[in-house]
């Protein structure tokens, strides 16, 4: 059955500050990789007592990380006072100190500074944005409510600006995703684990999510949403255990889809861990990040067009 793309687009207030309660949490993600080898991730948070009667330091944070052509990570994080932190319940307007994001469909810009590390990054759509109607939330409970929101603004976009980097301004050109993310519990609370992925092919572009007893893959062809199917299944395999946590990752992992508009199978096989858990967070989180640079081997068939790509991605998995 054929979907209607205008259903799934996002109007403005979509990727605007939905200002949860504590304990819950919200942020505003961002990546890209660009043409000169170098790569970015940045998120920017807002915990739920900044809304809160009760104060609680800095309930502002970004964390932002920059790849060198060679894989070596430079990163930081800065933390921010609710005097110092402002977010607009209309649009995508997030002010950190003198650090800015900001925009609406099809451009978003982000403006961040600390000591000799940032940047000034523009991003530009090529597909159109998506929200699960009627307005991104999942509900994972009753009595009371849980759930989570999910929006993503920007599938794929064209990015342009500098990077900082030791002092210095870095030209850059490439493409990136910009997704948003809120719910009223945390994040540990909900969810055991999760793989997430976005994959940039010509005239395809995927984004992935598997979670414990399912997922979800969004499929765009062109600018257009083609296929948002729930039916994914991860099968990861060759386990190995991180040497300062102990928590396992594969080396494999395989998405089946088996959907009556997209089948087939997306092999990743693991070429590098980019980011493993630091010392510094174990403490601060149950939560296991890792992100990793993959060799991926797309074979499906959507709508009776074969994909059949070998390609390079970066993907993540969260684990407690």
């Amino acid at each position: 059955m054929e979907i209607d793309p205008e259903m799934y687009k996002l109007s403005r207030i979509d990727d605007a500050f939905h200002c949860q309660p504590f304990p819950g949490f919200e942020w505003w993600y961002f990546d890209a990789a660009f043409d000169n080898g170098y790569s970015m991730v940045t998120s920017w948070h807002i915990a739920g007592r900044l809304v809160e009667t009760e104060p609680v330091p800095d309930p502002g944070g970004i964390a932002f990380a920059v790849y060198d052509p060679e894989g070596k990570r430079t990163a930081t994080g800065a933390g921010f006072p609710a005097s110092a932190v402002f977010a607009s319940r209309e649009t995508c307007d997030v002010k950190m100190g003198d650090n800015h994001l900001h925009g609406e469909f099809p451009n978003y810009e982000f403006h961040f500074r600390r000591g000799e590390l940032g940047g000034d990054l523009f991003y530009e759509n090529l597909t159109q944005g998506y929200r699960n109607p009627p307005d991104g939330i999942t509900v994972l409970g009753q009595d009371p409510v849980r759930y989570m929101g999910h929006v993503i603004a920007q599938p794929r976009a064209r990015v342009t600006g500098k990077l900082i980097l030791a002092g210095k301004e870095i030209p850059i050109n490439g493409e990136g995703y910009h997704d948003h993310n809120w719910g009223n519990v945390p994040l540990q609370d909900t969810l055991e684990w999760w793989y997430w992925g976005r994959i940039f092919i010509p005239n395809y572009t995927m984004v992935y999510a598997a979670v414990p007893g399912g997922g979800a893959l969004m499929l765009f062809k062109g600018e257009k949403l083609l296929v948002s199917s729930p039916n994914l299944s991860a099968e990861p395999t060759d386990f190995e255990a991180d040497a300062l946590t102990g928590t396992k990752y594969p080396w494999k992992l395989s998405l089946k889809v088996d959907d009556p508009r997209v089948k087939g199978e997306i092999i990743h096989k693991l070429r590098k861990v980019v980011e493993s858990p630091q010392q510094s967070q174990i403490s601060a989180s149950p939560l296991r990040y890792f992100r990793f640079l993959s060799d991926c081997d797309i074979k499906l068939v959507a709508d009776g067009e074969k994909i059949k790509v070998f390609t390079e991605v970066i993907h993540e998995l969260m684990t407690r």
